[in-house]
């Protein structure tokens, strides 16, 4: 992953937000996001919904930009954590099949966040380079695993973040299908653990380990 160059320069936050200030403006911007749009998102409904002085927004983000900023660092620092504590197997290929689904999950549970994180909803954001680093963990959680698969030689030698790459692509089409309802299949379930079992299985040494893959303790939920 690389950092996106910024397209202007980016707004100075004027202090510290503290976490309860920070908390509540993130989760007002989610909702209103989820109900009306990214472009309903103002300083004065945003400070209503919050409960907070529209002044205190100024104070701690700068400007609208340093919300979505916040809200940006705020989805992919959960996401990181979710993606590093869903792995419950020694076996790197097995994690990263927990891992796979670990991130529907997250999309399915957060769907806002998700939108404002990978499906660029707010119209000309791009993230700090602080926040990118939270976006760029949680790459680093997904392409170490890749790694290791490829030292114990149970996936084919190659580039680890290149590869991981190619697990998160697929992840994430198939994920931002089914946000967007364009899914054709009847059974999300079972197509998203195929598609799963598909990409993990072009990346093995040996195709037939897939078949680890079926046991229900490897699937996160």
């Amino acid at each position: 992953m690389t950092v996106p160059k910024r397209r202007r320069s980016e707004p100075q936050r004027l202090r510290t937000p503290s976490l309860e200030v920070t908390t509540s403006v993130v989760e007002a911007a989610l909702r209103i996001i989820g109900t009306d749009g990214a472009e309903a998102v103002t300083v004065r409904r945003l400070a209503s919904e919050a409960g907070v002085a529209p002044m205190s927004i100024y104070n701690h983000f700068g400007d609208m930009h340093g919300v979505f900023d916040a809200v940006f660092e705020h989805g992919f620092t959960a996401f990181a954590d979710r993606l590093h504590n869903s792995v419950t197997s020694e076996n790197p290929v097995v994690a990263l099949y927990e891992m796979g689904h670990a991130y529907r999950a997250f999309a399915l549970e957060n769907p806002d966040t998700y939108a404002v994180m990978f499906l660029r909803v707010v119209p000309g954001f791009e993230a700090s380079d602080e926040s990118f680093l939270a976006a760029a963990r949680s790459f680093d959680e997904l392409s170490s695993v890749v790694r290791r698969a490829i030292d114990t030689q149970q996936f084919i030698d190659g580039d680890p973040a290149l590869l991981a790459q190619e697990i998160w692509a697929t992840c994430h089409g198939a994920v931002a299908l089914e946000l967007l309802g364009i899914s054709a299949f009847a059974d999300a379930d079972e197509t998203y653990a195929a598609v799963l079992v598909t990409i993990l299985r072009g990346l093995l040494v040996d195709p037939e380990e897939s078949a680890t893959l079926a046991s229900p303790q490897a699937r996160v939920r």
